[in-house]
Formats: structure tokens, sequence, C-alpha cells
């Protein structure tokens, strides 16, 4: 993995954020934010995404149902918003303003009316600063939520209150200048740095501030998006988040009659088919890192918006990854780790992998949890959780008690080898030689007509330790192991039949759990072979092929 920018955030902008960091909470911080503010946006940006009549209905009745939580409030919702009781992504959710699509799905005076008064009672309540409500991309969000739906909700209002929504705007946009580039990094700096650009179009701003916002957004893209277009998260549900808001950063260019700089659409380029490379055959994304399923129809509207042509790659070396296409089989394998500073969603999962036929997905990773228990959350990013080898039962990086990543892979080697239309894939990791002094190998082979896929797991290294392989199913597969325990029979939802066998004894079918989104785990199940490491090169074979189900069911 490699080739980004090795560009850090300046020494000066830190320093400066850690300084103004305690003035935040005092009430004379709301002072130092004033300042004029036009009548109406210059710009409105345009907003393709689409909303949820069914959702605008609920939050016009005062339910507001976000990540898996919901809350009813007849009156004013922003003061409950804020206190603990409510987890952190449903807060954020609610400050970001982005429900403002479920209103304009709903239509009508009274989603009108529900926009401004939610509107209004968010201006009141948080004049001054709150860490949740005012960090960079949430409030970027909300900003470019209120300038998408100026026109929808807000130009017909009294000027009182369009007085009361510039002069915000215009203290969030002030705060924004402040805190950027520093409060946030990653994706979030992206978004956070889309506010920023858009609202100094839409506000205007001084042309310094733009110019300022079009440099660091420059910075950010050589810094953070791979040569093969992966973003340096290596989390598929973050990249689609991060063409997202580019596209809604050319969009807004385009509206304000801005030149769309050659960078900003070159990032769209290589980020779109990177996208199209994370895809199932159901149009959803692949588990790695943290993400989780999303919506094929919106990451359709999101490739079209992109209006990039070019194909899913076959091979990401500089994000780590490979993808594996034959007949009705794909194949999405993990083949790096989570990048340092770059690791907040970064899981175990070394050498995973995916498997989906047609639209049925196989074998899966058990995807992301990111709200309750925080134990909940950290298995959800342990190796176990994946489907890979797992040796003495730790990980293969360490996943630190505050959420970061210590120790992990130094070393993650991928050869690949296309040929006849089958393909190979040797693989491995050193994030166990430390610890144990034990390397895990994975090969995989796909053949030609899609029907078989054979791996091989081997353990370099004297070492004794257990080791346990993993591959975890997804809800809608039917698992069944034969009387010897030598084989799983599958069954996808379409009909076909699989077989999984192995050279290495007896196999256990367990109890899993998945993922489809982060706030909903369902019920699955996953086949394990464990083992013993020692000598040179002690190891695993096995095979899934494709399997008349019945007549194998006859025979066990």
């Amino acid at each position: 993995m490699g080739g980004v920018s090795s560009a850090r955030t300046p020494a000066w902008p830190v320093l400066r954020y850690h300084l103004l960091r305690a003035l935040f909470p005092t009430p004379i911080y709301p002072l130092t934010l004033a300042g004029g503010a036009p009548e109406a946006p210059a710009v409105v940006p345009p907003d393709p995404w689409p909303g949820d009549a069914l959702r605008g209905a609920a939050i016009r009745g005062g339910r507001f149902a976000f990540s898996g939580h919901s809350m009813t409030c007849a009156t004013n919702p922003w003061v409950a918003a804020i206190t603990d009781e409510h987890p952190l992504r449903w807060q954020r959710a609610m400050h970001c303003f982005t429900w403002l699509r479920d209103l304009r799905a709903l239509g009508g005076d009274d989603a009108r009316q529900a926009a401004r008064t939610l509107t209004t009672a968010w201006i009141h309540q948080h004049r001054g600063w709150s860490a949740t409500a005012w960090r960079a991309d949430i409030l970027a969000s909300r900003i470019m939520a209120w300038l998408t739906h100026y026109d929808v909700f807000f130009a017909s209002a009294d000027d009182a209150f369009r007085h009361d929504l510039m002069a915000s705007i215009g203290r969030q946009i002030r705060h924004l200048i402040r805190v950027l580039p520093a409060e946030v990094d990653g994706a979030a700096r992206l978004t956070a740095l889309k506010g920023l650009l858009c609202g100094a179009i839409a506000f205007p701003c001084p042309n310094a501030v733009e110019e300022s916002a079009r440099e660091l957004l420059r910075n950010e893209l050589a810094r953070q998006i791979f040569p093969d277009g992966g973003h340096i998260e290596r989390n598929p549900s973050l990249h689609f988040r991060v063409l997202s808001d580019l596209i809604d950063i050319r969009a807004t260019l385009n509206a304000g009659r801005r030149e769309v700089p050659e960078f900003l659409q070159h990032a769209i380029d290589r980020l779109a088919p990177m996208l199209r490379f994370f895809r199932h055959g159901d149009r959803a994304l692949a588990h790695f890192n943290g993400s989780n399923e999303g919506d094929g129809k919106l990451i359709d509207l999101a490739l079209s918006q992109a209006d990039a042509r070019g194909r899913a790659p076959r091979s990401a070396p500089h994000s780590g990854f490979e993808r594996l296409n034959a007949g009705r089989m794909l194949i999405l394998a993990d083949t790096g780790c989570a990048m340092p500073g770059f690791d907040r969603t970064g899981c175990a999962g070394t050498l995973s992998f995916e498997a989906s036929v047609g639209r049925d997905r196989l074998i899966v990773n058990c995807g992301a949890a990111t709200d309750g228990d925080r134990r909940w959350r950290w298995a959800c990013r342990t190796t176990a959780a994946h489907s890979t080898a797992q040796v003495d039962n730790r990980n293969s990086s360490e996943l630190r008690d505050d959420g970061s990543i210590g120790r992990r892979p130094s070393s993650v080697l991928c050869d690949r080898e296309d040929k006849d239309g089958c393909s190979i894939l040797t693989m491995s990791h050193d994030g166990y030689l430390a610890p144990m002094s034990i390397t895990h190998k994975r090969r995989l082979y796909l053949a030609a007509n899609g029907e078989d896929l054979r791996g091989e797991d081997t353990f370099a290294g004297a070492a004794v330790h257990p080791f346990t392989i993993r591959f975890h199913l997804h809800p809608r597969v039917q698992a069944s192991l034969s009387k010897d325990s030598h084989q799983a029979l599958l069954r996808l939802p379409a009909g076909s039949g699989w077989r999984l066998r192995s050279n290495h004894g007896q196999m256990r079918l367990e109890d899993s759990i998945y993922l489809e989104n982060p706030h909903e785990p369902r019920r699955s199940l996953q086949i394990v072979i464990s083992g013993m490491t020692g000598g040179d090169e002690a190891g695993v074979k096995w095979e899934l092929q494709r399997h008349d189900h019945r007549a194998a069911s006859e025979r066990a």
C-alpha cells in the first residue's frame, strides 16, 4: 500500500486550534464570531440526494429516528438532543440537518413550517459553541443543508427569520475558518472543507477564504486519495461519502459559475471506479474497515452524478484490495491494513475476503456497529469478526481501548497472477510475527468458470499456537454439515448449492452475526476450522465448489 502525499497538517493551524479551543465554551467566544450577513445566499447549491417522505412525516410529527435510535419531542428537541441519554451518532445526525431532505420529500406547508420551526429553535439554542453541534464536519453538513434548502423552505419566510438564519450561517462559517484544518481529519475533514468552500461561494465571503479553501482541498485530496482511487481510510462507506462530498462541491462551483479545478475532477474520476470496485452483485458495498452495505440506489445515483466512466479495477495495490471475478462469482480481498493516523474505523481483518454469487452474498465479514456498548463496537473490529485466520485468539492488529490501532502488520505482501481466465492471489502478513513468531500466508485460486474457489492458509514459523480459520456466512445462506463434519453444504437464496471442504479434519458450524446496517445485527452462521501451528509451514487447504445441493444432502 502507499502512494498518497506525505504532507501533514502544518504545525501552526494545529497550535492555533489548541490555543483557541479553551475559548470556545466561554461566553466571550460567540461575540468574536459577529459580522455582517447578506439578505440571501448569493448561490443556492443544488442537492441531488433524495429524502424519505415517511421519515419526513415522522419528523413533522415530532419523532426523530436516526442511527437506530429514536426520540419523540412535541416541542423543542434541541435541549434533549444534547443530553447524554441519546447516542452520539444520533445526536450528530440531528445536528447535521440532512433530514431536511426528508421534509422536502414530504412537501406541503406543514413540512415547510416544521423545517422553519426546528431551524429557529436550533439557532436560539446553539448561539454558543458546543462540542458535538459545532464540530467542523457536522457544522459543515448543517450549513450545506440550510443553503441547499433555502429556496424550498426559507426564502419565503419573514425578514426576521431570514436575518437570523443568515447571521447564524455567517457565525458558523467564521468558526469553521478558525478550526480548519486541525479539528478533524480524513473523510470528516473533506466534509468540513465542502462546507467551507461552498459556504464561501454562497454566503459570499472574501475571496481569500474561497482561495484558502480551494488550496486546503487540493492538499487534502493529494494526501487522502491513493493513485488507484482508494481513500486512505480504506472504508467503502467513507469512500462513498467522500465521492458524494466532491460531487456536491463540483455542483456548487458550477452553480456559482466558478471553474472546476482539475484536481477536483481528477479525484472524482479516480474515486468513482473504486466505488464500483467495492460493490457486490446486489449493488451494495463490501464490509471492510468499518463499512456497511449502504443503499444501492444512492450508490447508483452517486456514480451517475460523478459521470466517470472508468470500470472497476481488478487490482488496487495502493489501497490494499484485490477483486477476482469469474463466471457469477466475485471475490473481494483485503490485502492491506489500517494506515497510522487514519485508523479510527480500521479493523484487524487483514487477508479477509468476501464472496458473492450473482446477487447473493455467500461469505462475508460481520460489518460494523457504530453505536451501543463500546465492547460490541470493538468486537466487530476484531480478526474473529472477519473471514480470515486468527492465531492464538489474538488480533492481527492491536485494537486499543481508545479506538486507535497499535501494533499492526508492517509487511503485507500480495502477488497476483491472471491466466486463461483463472486468478491466483498469494498473500501474507506479519501481524503475528512480533508477538508469536508466526507469519500468516493465504493463497486463493478462482477458476475461470467461477464455480471453483480454492484456498490455502499456512502459518510459517516453528512456534506452536492454536489457530482458527473462519468463514462467516450471510444470514440468507442455509448451511449444514455432513455426517462426518468434513464438509459444509451451503444453499443460496437463488437456489445454487455449494460445498466447502478441507483437508484438515472436522469443521464446526457456530453462531455469528451480520450487520447489513450498523444498528440491526442479524443472526447468521460461521464455518470454523481449528488446528495448531508448529513446524516450518503448518496449514490448511480448503475448497468451495458449486455442488448439487439435493444430491449432496442425500449422500450425507
